[in-house]
């Protein structure tokens, strides 16, 4: 094992259209390295880094002071604000090491003591296990969102081999729902031509007891194509990166993605079986958020009690509230944010404190996205949305009518 994680709590930079940005990771690195993960070249990860714990006493620190004092702190207003936290999002925190350390185990026992709401991502069995699920029970605002590219063993194989197969993973949902926990499923990557059809993966999730689905396609790192992406691609029959750019596909932010038109039949036929199997559907790829059946990005969870401080100033929710509509920054103004400077937490190539004046809060950071047009993560980037002015400076957009706002497939 590699030496202490030192990073553990975060805000990402996804708090330009994330209601989630807060991060939460108990290990640096993950055992199960799934080709597809994005967090596998970032973060301080490399496919071949020892798996690092964090402190748990670190963690106690930070929450200890940001919830019973009045830091100022970028992380502590998130945490005053009861922002939910996201745990696992740059590695899972129920992967082998934990059986060694127990740190997500401590950690989740904080987070119950302080009763603050937590999404939980993960590919793991642990969280059924009785130590765990009996903290989980003692939470009232908490999900468990577990990841998966197919609810198929066979599949899974293929595309997830160091991962726990969907059948262990479901028997696990199943366990979860039925002690009164939130379960919700990240179809993630759903890969064309390789993924099962929805109404299969559907009713395998929904028999399981969840209670939400997102659904995500494949993205294909800019990063240099390694061995496991080499595999991978053999594996699954698809020749990276040249099968996507033969698709047409576009660079958004560290990543090529398929185009919108290549992705929108996929999205609306999920859309419609989980809406049929009685659960509400996220779209979690960025351009089709605004299809989701809620409003906090692909993990559903403001549909629970509890999660009503999700972060609302951002992108992605303006979009969503001016559907059918002109889409105005005014419908967020007036969200909470917290002020001062969130450049620490970005990488150098998208800090804009020096080019700013100075200024680089999540407001100045929303604020340039918002009128940079043509510009991933910029209001453009939501499939259907067009640039039609300015007013007083900020830009104003509504919705190409040849793309109907209600998108019925």
């Amino acid at each position: 094992m590699g030496s202490a994680y030192t990073t553990p709590l975060s805000v990402t930079s996804q708090f330009l259209f994330c209601g989630l940005p807060l991060r939460l990771d108990t290990y640096r690195g993950c055992a199960f390295q799934c080709a597809f993960c994005f967090a596998r070249r970032r973060g301080g990860n490399t496919p071949v880094a020892k798996v690092a714990p964090a402190s748990v006493d670190q963690i106690r620190n930070t929450l200890e002071r940001a919830l019973s004092s009045t830091a100022d702190g970028m992380l502590a207003q998130f945490l005053r604000r009861r922002v939910p936290i996201h745990f696992g999002g740059m590695s899972d925190p129920f992967q082998q090491a934990e059986l060694q350390y127990g740190v997500s185990r401590a950690v989740l026992a904080l987070l119950a003591s302080y009763d603050y709401p937590t999404v939980i991502s993960t590919r793991s069995i642990l969280p059924g296990s009785p130590q765990y699920l009996e903290i989980l029970r003692s939470m009232s605002a908490v999900v468990v969102q577990f990841s998966m590219s197919t609810a198929d063993d066979e599949i899974a194989k293929r595309t997830e081999p160091r991962s726990y197969p969907p059948s262990a993973l479901l028997k696990v949902m199943e366990t979860l729902a039925s002690s009164g926990i939130n379960v919700s499923c990240r179809w993630q990557p759903y890969i064309p031509g390789v993924s099962e059809p929805a109404r299969q993966f559907v009713a395998r999730v929904a028999g399981a007891g969840c209670k939400h689905v997102s659904l995500e396609h494949l993205k294909v790192p800019m990063e240099r194509y390694d061995r496991a992406w080499q595999l991978f691609g053999k594996t699954v029959g698809i020749d990276f990166p040249h099968t996507y750019k033969a698709e047409r596909a576009i660079r958004d932010g560290r990543e090529y993605v398929l185009p919108a038109a290549a992705k929108r039949h996929a999205v609306l036929a999920a859309a419609a079986e989980i809406r049929a199997a009685g659960m509400t559907f996220g779209a979690a790829d960025n351009e089709f958020q605004y299809l989701s059946d809620t409003a906090c990005c692909c993990s559903g969870a403001d549909q629970f009690p509890g999660f009503e401080n999700f972060f609302k100033h951002q992108i992605a929710y303006a979009i969503r509230k001016c559907r059918g509509r002109k889409i105005s920054y005014d419908t967020i103004k007036d969200e909470w944010v917290p002020v001062g400077s969130i450049d620490r937490f970005l990488n150098s190539r998208t800090r804009i404190g020096q080019k700013n004046a100075g200024s680089s809060s999540i407001r100045d950071h929303i604020m340039r996205r918002w009128n940079a047009v043509g510009t991933a993560g910029s209001p453009t980037s939501f499939f259907g949305v067009v640039h039609i002015g300015s007013k007083q400076g900020i830009n104003v957009y509504d919705w190409d009518e040849r793309v109907p706002a209600t998108m019925e497939p």
